[in-house]
């Protein structure tokens, strides 16, 4: 571990990481990152109060993982960390360690770019645990709900209905995409009885980042209440976001 500093940790794919980063910072500017002996864990709702993001990296995923205190929380400015880090390659890998008043972070690729920032103070705002029942579960490919939201772009309400356990529609604008099991977009689902909801498309655009890192995601709804969200990337690497209905 680097001298004087209270935690570090290696993750094998820098590329990776700055993604998870993109999207949390689309969701809060200011975070708190919590490492602890079992985990890093991001957990931060929008300033509207409208959409949650639970980032948790288990410290089984890292290369190397190591910390001197129970916990540590390191306040980030995302907006700043994010306008300076350059766009990793693929073969890159980062490192970090902080303490209680700073951080460095470095991209070790052909050639390590290191960049040292002040933990900010971030107030301690307790993110509720929720307790959502779901009367939909389905998994999905990512590049179908890529492509339903650019076919949806610039509508401003996307209407979700899951009229059975064969298609999920997604609605806007007059225009209207189906997702089917017999497509093969929808993997699987487990349905217990027809929903209807609409979001707002600004804040589903919010996972857009998180498309590209895995094949296929998990839509959790019932209608008019949150929509749940959630990727699960290699090393049980695991990213949800809740958005609340439109009312």
């Amino acid at each position: 571990m680097t001298e004087g500093y209270l935690a570090s940790f290696e993750y094998p794919s820098a590329k990776v990481f700055v993604t998870l980063l993109e999207a949390v910072g689309e969701v809060a500017d200011e975070i708190l990152m919590k490492l602890s002996a079992e985990s890093l864990r991001i957990r931060a709702l929008d300033p509207a109060g409208l959409s949650l993001i639970d980032l948790e990296i288990p410290s089984t995923a890292f290369t190397t993982y190591n910390i001197r205190s129970q916990e540590l929380s390191v306040g980030v400015n995302l907006s700043s960390l994010l306008k300076v880090l350059p766009k990793p390659r693929k073969s890159d890998v980062v490192k970090f360690s902080a303490n209680e008043m700073f951080y460095r972070i470095t991209i070790e690729g052909a050639i390590p770019k290191s960049f040292k920032f002040r933990s900010i103070e971030v107030p301690a705002e307790e993110v509720p645990e929720l307790s959502l029942e779901f009367k939909v579960r389905a998994v999905i490919l990512s590049n179908a709900f890529r492509q339903a939201m650019a076919t949806l772009k610039g509508v401003g309400t996307i209407e979700i209905e899951v009229p059975s356990a064969d298609y999920i529609m997604l609605r806007g604008g007059g225009s209207t995409v189906k997702l089917s099991r017999v497509a093969g977009s929808i993997l699987d689902i487990q349905f217990e009885e027809s929903v209807k909801s609409a979001y707002e498309e600004n804040y589903l655009n919010k996972i857009s980042p998180l498309l590209g890192l895995t094949d296929s995601l998990e839509f959790s709804l019932s209608s008019s209440k949150p929509l749940s969200t959630v990727f699960r990337l290699p090393g049980e690497v695991l990213v949800r976001y809740v958005l609340a209905p439109q009312v």
